[in-house]
């Protein structure tokens, strides 16, 4: 298996919401002081069920001119999340603009996986149309289409799209033991690790005894589980410490080649075989 590990732009955010701190929503976060400056990653995974994109990044319509531009940002999120986010995606670094130089087109992804709904996963979808499935745990669409989740996962970025909707399973994995085996051979599976959102998936890929885990948003490094220091972007504390403790866990098993997280400043763009 060949993981491919784009950078797609970066966002600014207030430090308390990466690395600890009170919880809060966005406008208790947005007055404090201190913004940390971020990596925004999606996967491209050649997989032997094809090939499969985990999360899209930010789009070009938020960074017209690759530079911070308030004006496109509130425009394509709202004006309260651009102050939050600052995205920023500097030229040919979008998701699909990095799969086209590398000659794959939208209708060359056999699977596109959503962990969470939050803008800086799903944004990119607007340069993906055509990729043949896009997948999301049903419990993430419920609670962003009922909830506080819905200020801050705007609709007008994925509503539209044709996803499919899977609902988790029993399983031994996870802080809940909730997973998704979606190909039926544990190669791919999707645990929930709820406490950012109720529905996140963190990803498994597995080629015999080694696996790496694309943790999403539930840690933003290893930082977060290391230290126990839990992020202050969340909506329950107590599930995101438990998301927290079963990724320290897993990090000590044999088989565990990387955990990445999608904002992690440690971790460079690279291809990893395993």
């Amino acid at each position: 298996m060949k993981l491919h590990v784009l950078r797609c732009g970066t966002v600014s955010l207030p430090e308390s919401a990466a690395f600890g701190g009170k919880p809060g929503g966005l406008r208790r976060l947005l007055t404090r002081e201190g913004r940390v400056e971020l990596p925004v990653f999606c996967y491209l995974v050649e997989h032997r069920h094809g090939l499969i994109l985990v999360d899209t990044g930010l789009s070009r319509e938020m960074s017209p001119a690759g530079v911070y531009d308030k004006k496109a940002a509130e425009q394509a999120l709202t004006p309260q999340l651009a102050a939050f986010y600052r995205p920023r995606v500097p030229m040919g670094m979008t998701a699909a603009e990095q799969l086209a130089d590398r000659g794959i087109l939208p209708q060359d992804l056999d699977l596109v996986i959503l962990t969470h709904l939050d803008p800086d996963h799903v944004a990119g979808l607007s340069g993906l149309r055509g990729a043949k499935k896009i997948l999301l745990p049903e419990d993430e669409y419920f609670w962003s289409c009922r909830t506080v989740y819905k200020r801050r996962q705007p609709w007008k970025l994925w509503m539209d799209a044709d996803i499919t909707r899977v609902f988790y399973r029993g399983s031994s994995l996870g802080p809940n033991r909730w997973a998704i085996d979606v190909f039926g051979d544990e190669s791919l599976q999707l645990v929930n690790v709820p406490g950012h959102t109720d529905g996140q998936c963190a990803v498994i890929l597995r080629e015999r005894a080694r696996f790496v885990i694309l943790a999403a948003d539930a840690a933003f490094s290893p930082r977060n589980w290391r230290e126990d220091s839990v992020p202050g972007f969340g909506f329950d504390r107590d599930l995101q410490r438990r998301s927290l403790r079963w990724l320290a866990e897993m990090e000590k098993d044999p088989g565990c080649a990387a955990i990445l997280c999608s904002h992690d400043p440690a971790v460079e763009a690279q291809v990893m075989e395993f």
